[in-house]
């Protein structure tokens, strides 16, 4: 129980900084909440590595006027000393051009200790709902990977829902 409540604590507080770099959009900060030799998956995108995540948001940041992201408590597992976690979350979002975006989706999320503290060394979004905040927006069927602590494979397929970051190349 002691290893899941500091698991729990420790992804907690993670979260907690990736919302924080996020709302400031903060490049720095964000790619600081990966580990150097991070995988983060989203939106058709495969992205590989601190150094190009935080590039990639540095450009994504452009695209916003503001990104308020809302965490779920996280469903967190802890076996053999490695920590997984689902997380459901919801973003409240002004576009550059001032278009309300409120996005739900689903991270799966696996963790490592880099440098004293817990980092993202992969993480899976998978998009549940694009659209404004009123939720008239699309819903998306993703697939099911069984209750927790089932997670994907790590060559999961992303999607593109939004079109807003861009395709992927």
């Amino acid at each position: 129980m002691d290893d899941w409540m500091r698991a729990q604590a420790a992804v907690m507080q993670l979260h907690a900084h990736y919302v924080d770099a996020v709302w400031r959009k903060d490049s720095q900060a964000f790619g600081a909440c990966f580990a150097s030799d991070a995988q983060w998956r989203l939106s058709g995108f495969v992205i590989d590595g601190r150094s190009a995540i935080t590039e990639f948001m540095t450009a994504a940041f452009a695209r916003y006027g503001r990104i308020l992201l809302t965490f779920r408590t996280p469903i967190i597992d802890v076996r053999d000393g490695a920590i997984t976690a689902r997380t459901y979350v919801s973003e409240q979002s002004v576009l550059a051009d001032g278009t309300a975006y409120g996005p739900i989706g689903t991270y799966y999320e696996r963790f490592v200790e880099e440098d004293g503290r817990l980092r993202f060394a992969w993480r899976l979004f998978m998009t549940e709902y694009v659209g404004g905040p009123d939720l008239k927006g699309q819903f998306y069927d993703t697939p099911d990977f069984g209750p927790p602590p089932a997670m994907p494979d790590l060559d999961q397929p992303t999607f593109n829902r939004s079109g807003i970051l861009g395709s992927a190349t």
